[in-house]
């Protein structure tokens, strides 16, 4: 079973997330900001990170650099509010594999993830 580790700040958002996911058979694995999402990167040893852009204390911009200055090669998908397609071409340029836009459809969160893990 794959683990994904979600990171946003919103208890809503990764409740919505983390329902979609464990009925569709992943684990997860929550940080409510980029600070803890590092964390959880380096503990939890997630097959995918689900990301969110604009959170307190870390922003999605900045997870993404890190994971880049650490050669983390988990796939990163970037879910997220802002629509603007300069976002997803920073997002994709930073390394992530994917970008969804919320609020997030569950037939696309699963093809991102899947998408995600090469399935």
């Amino acid at each position: 079973m794959a683990r994904i580790l979600i990171i946003d700040d919103s208890s809503f958002q990764r409740g919505i997330i983390r329902k979609t996911l464990l009925q569709a058979g992943y684990e997860t694995v929550e940080a409510k900001n980029g600070r803890e999402g590092l964390l959880q990167a380096r503990d939890a040893a997630p097959d995918l990170i689900l990301l969110d852009l604009v959170m307190p204390e870390m922003d999605g911009f900045a997870v993404l650099t890190e994971l880049q200055k650490q050669q983390n090669r988990v796939p990163v998908v970037v879910v997220t509010a802002d629509i603007q397609e300069i976002t997803r071409e920073q997002c994709l340029a930073l390394g992530a594999a994917g970008f969804l836009n919320k609020p997030v459809k569950t037939e696309d969160l699963i093809t991102a993830v899947q998408g995600g893990l090469g399935v």
